[in-house]
């Protein structure tokens, strides 16, 4: 059989079906736990459906429950499949190689991320040396709305994505968040202090590549990036950026 009559023959798996509607759901919403009644009502599953499938989910870690109310949240299991197909493969080596240059030339945790649904994901990372650092792992979910590279994640997206992912906000956050994309787009980069973390620092660049655009961050204890230089520190971001787009458009021609 070819893959086409395969395709128009193999019946579908309502229970998998179901499962994908959830996961996109979760990606299409700005609150990051959801309950089993809300789910079921958007939905318009019986929620006995809804809890089977995330009882599912959880088992292999693609959903999370939180102990204290009982809400659902996504699990770093779907993240780090996301992560795992988030950069094209003729330049995920590349970027990988560039970021381990960049962090290794000031000794800081250099990051990449992108944009999901409506969830900013950190799809790799590079971590410092330094005992004292941060500590999240590949997956995380990154907060559009706070720090620099949220904001440079959702300052590079189209406008109409832009606008999309406002309307999701109260109307006098998404003005100022507005104001501040603005100004990320017209300067090239955004740094922020202490917006995600207490003490953390973090310069961002966006990373337009030709499947979409990502977001390649410095971050770092605040007082040991202030002693490198945020401007030095951004102009190594750059100069990365430029030199990942430069070779993967070669790649893409060769």
């Amino acid at each position: 059989m070819d893959k086409e009559t395969v395709s128009s023959t193999t019946p579908q798996v309502s229970s998998v079906i179901h499962a994908t509607k959830i996961l996109e759901f979760y990606a299409a919403q700005r609150e990051e736990y959801l309950s089993l009644t809300e789910i079921s009502k958007a939905l318009h599953m019986h929620k006995t459906t809804v809890y089977r499938i995330l009882r599912t989910l959880q088992s292999v870690g693609w959903i999370e429950q939180s102990s204290a109310n009982g809400r659902y949240r996504l699990g770093t299991g779907i993240l780090l499949v996301a992560s795992a197909v988030s950069v094209h493969r003729t330049t995920r080596s590349l970027i990988a190689e560039e970021m381990r240059k960049l962090s290794e030339l000031h000794n800081e945790t250099v990051v990449l991320s992108a944009l999901r649904g409506n969830i900013g994901i950190c799809v790799d990372m590079v971590k410092s040396r330094h005992s004292l650092s941060i500590s999240p792992e590949n997956g995380y979910i990154v907060p559009l709305e706070r720090g620099a590279t949220g904001k440079t994640l959702l300052a590079s997206q189209p406008q109409d994505v832009i606008h999309m992912i406002l309307g999701t906000y109260p109307s006098d956050e998404a003005a100022a968040l507005e104001r501040q994309l603005r100004g990320i787009q017209r300067d090239g980069y955004c740094i922020s202090e202490s917006e995600v973390d207490m003490g953390v620092a973090a310069i961002a660049v966006p990373l337009p590549l030709n499947d979409c655009t990502y977001t390649l961050t410095i971050s770092g204890p605040m007082e040991r990036l202030k002693q490198l230089g945020y401007h030095v520190l951004k102009e190594s971001l750059m100069q990365t950026a430029n030199s990942i787009i430069q070779k993967s458009t070669y790649l893409d021609r060769a």
